[in-house]
């Protein structure tokens, strides 16, 4: 009840702010240091989201991130963001371990920190003291894909013989506990799951992809938790000539995803709505910061499977995010 009566009285003056924030001047900067790059299509649901609520708030939010995947350089991109001294912090916990210090030095400088898209999976003790999370849960993601990955092969009177989860982001905390979810739900069904590292280089996410379907030729499933991994493991399976074997699956609601599903590439993905990581952290900061109200310790915006029943209406739905020639241009797919 506490929670719907929060929620309420944001929403309320959400709709106050609304007609006026656009003309003035920002009153809070917030950073939002992320390893999500321009190397990453997922990366304009959270800018657009920004975007769109600097519209409504008094804020200025400054997105920063690696080019490509680098808890190294995020770490050093949040050092930067603490300099600036902002009003608040927007950070996915890609290592609670490395970037554990500097967050808890900014939270003990009076910075309010936001953990979006990734958590601290740690126990409540160890974990760092973030205001809130707001993203999906990873390990419910893993178990969820695995739980429609057995309801698609029941639906064909088929037994799934072996798994095979590929990690595109070595290191990288979500990507693990989705890997975890997936093995412990097959392991009530006995059924071996294999975790690869398929690194971040396109010949090389190939190279081993093909090697393992090789040495594993019972491999039914294939569940690639990084998303832009996802067309050169498909071309290993193609090359092998097991397409008719092989059910992948992917990650995230990205154009990419959702034209694999319409191309039949692709059984399944799933949604953490990324829109709502972009929105709901600059939020809560605003809130918190102007009204001293305390948000919900976890905002789970997923997990959502997508398969092919609702493929189309995500389609219609990017689409009127990106456009249509954006869409069509991180689909990313070679015919």
């Amino acid at each position: 009840m506490r929670r719907i009566l929060l929620l309420a009285v944001v929403l309320g003056l959400m709709v106050g702010l609304s007609v006026t924030a656009v003309a003035r001047e920002a009153k809070y900067t917030f950073y939002f240091v992320s390893h999500i790059g321009p190397a990453d299509p997922n990366m304009l649901w959270l800018t657009k989201s920004i975007d769109a609520i600097k519209k409504v708030l008094p804020v200025e939010v400054i997105y920063s991130a690696p080019e490509v995947f680098s808890i190294e350089k995020q770490r050093e991109l949040l050092e930067a963001a603490i300099a600036a001294k902002p009003d608040g912090l927007i950070v996915p916990i890609t290592d609670p371990i490395a970037l554990e210090e500097p967050l808890r030095r900014a939270i003990a400088q009076g910075i309010p920190v936001v953990a979006s898209n990734i958590e601290d999976p740690r126990p409540e003790p160890e974990k760092i003291p973030y205001l809130t999370y707001v993203g999906g849960d990873e390990y419910q993601t893993g178990w969820k894909m695995a739980e429609y990955v057995l309801g698609y092969f029941a639906k064909q009177n088929k037994q799934i013989r072996k798994v095979v989860v590929g990690i595109g982001h070595v290191g990288h905390v979500g990507a693990e506990r989705r890997a975890q979810g997936m093995m412990e739900r097959m392991a009530q069904e006995n059924i071996p799951v294999l975790k690869v590292a398929l690194t971040e280089e396109p010949s090389k996410i190939y190279e081993v992809a093909r090697s393992t379907l090789e040495a594993n030729p019972d491999v039914d499933v294939f569940w690639v938790v990084t998303m832009l991994a996802t067309p050169f493991v498909r071309k290993a399976i193609v090359d092998l000539g097991l397409q008719e074997q092989i059910a992948l699956a992917t990650v995230d609601e990205s154009p990419m995803a959702i034209e694999g599903i319409l191309k039949g590439y692709v059984i399944a993905t799933h949604s953490q709505q990324f829109y709502l990581q972009g929105w709901l952290p600059v939020m809560w900061l605003y809130v918190y910061r102007e009204y001293g109200y305390v948000p919900p310790s976890r905002e789970l915006v997923g997990p959502v499977i997508i398969d092919r029943s609702a493929a189309e209406e995500w389609k219609k739905r990017l689409i009127d995010i990106f456009g249509e020639e954006q869409y069509y241009k991180l689909a990313g797919w070679e015919e």
